[in-house]
């Protein structure tokens, strides 16, 4: 949930030092977000909207649907 905390850089470089980054985490990362996104939609409302399909609009790009 670091978008709605607002960690910059210099958090994920000193939490990537006590915990390496894995194989593959940034083509993962929108997908843990959208997670947090569909929880937000679903408890606050449509704010969170147009941030979790722009997420599935590009997943759904990728596997050509």
């Amino acid at each position: 949930m670091s978008w709605c905390a607002g960690f910059g850089g210099d958090f994920y470089k000193a939490y990537f030092e006590v915990m390496p980054e894995q194989p593959g985490f940034e083509e993962r990362r929108d997908l843990y977000m959208l997670y947090h996104y569909l929880n937000h939609y679903n408890l606050f409302g449509s704010g969170y909207r147009s941030s979790a399909m722009s997420i599935i609009d590009d997943y759904l790009r990728m596997l050509n649907v």
